[in-house]
């Protein structure tokens, strides 16, 4: 009974680091909200200015937003560690699996974040509704792309040889999120289908997260 709880006091209190290094640097609020905001404004000028064109690209404008900006956020998941040379040590105190569910949770946050804001941008300049279907696919697909930015943030915590690889590894895996989120967002008569394949993506990417994390903190 008591490695659950020693694993759940763990993963809190990796997340509420996670938080209190936010909160000091405010990195992702300042990175995000600007790129966010900018990015829906020029897709609005390059898509528009007719309505239905603006409809048609709505969905896929949210989902575009939030997965290029999984690649600036995975070189924070274990930034501020690598920068105070604590990473080693983190590592070494905390078990694999609650140091991933802390920081999948603090970049789950994150991403949601970036959703609900490039949504809420997309629904006013856009004139466009938000579907009860486009909710679920934006908690299943930012659940599904955290676990994909917190792996491929630790696999390249290394340096900079090989942090260029992290938009040619975010961008490719999270495609399936970029597709069926926008379905969910724009086609009523698809719901179904596209659910499906997000429900069954984002536990594959979890499952599969989950197992291999162990073994990149090994390395």
């Amino acid at each position: 009974m008591t490695q659950p709880v020693t694993v759940l006091a763990q993963t809190a209190a990796v997340f509420r680091r996670e938080v209190a290094v936010e909160r000091a640097g405010r990195e992702a609020l300042v990175t995000t909200a600007p790129f966010v905001a900018a990015f829906v404004v020029l897709a609005g000028l390059g898509f528009g200015p007719g309505p239905q064109q603006l409809a048609a690209t709505a969905g896929g404008t949210v989902w575009l937003a939030v997965l290029v900006a999984t690649v600036p956020l995975a070189r924070t998941v274990a930034g501020a560690e690598m920068a105070e040379e604590s990473w080693d040590v983190l590592r070494g105190l905390v078990a694999p699996n609650a140091l991933f569910a802390g920081k999948l949770l603090a970049t789950w946050g994150a991403l949601a974040l970036t959703w609900v804001l490039a949504g809420a941008l997309v629904a006013v300049l856009f004139e466009v509704p938000v579907p009860p279907a486009a909710i679920y696919g934006g908690a299943l697909g930012t659940l599904a792309l955290a676990a994909l930015t917190t792996t491929f943030g630790v696999l390249v915590d290394s340096g900079a040889r090989r942090g260029g690889l992290l938009a040619a590894l975010m961008l490719p895996t999270g495609l399936p999120v970029l597709l069926a989120g926008t379905q969910l967002t724009v086609s009523a008569s698809a719901v179904l289908p596209w659910g499906i394949l997000m429900t069954l993506y984002a536990g594959a990417v979890l499952t599969a997260a989950w197992a291999v994390f162990p073994v990149l903190l090994e390395e």
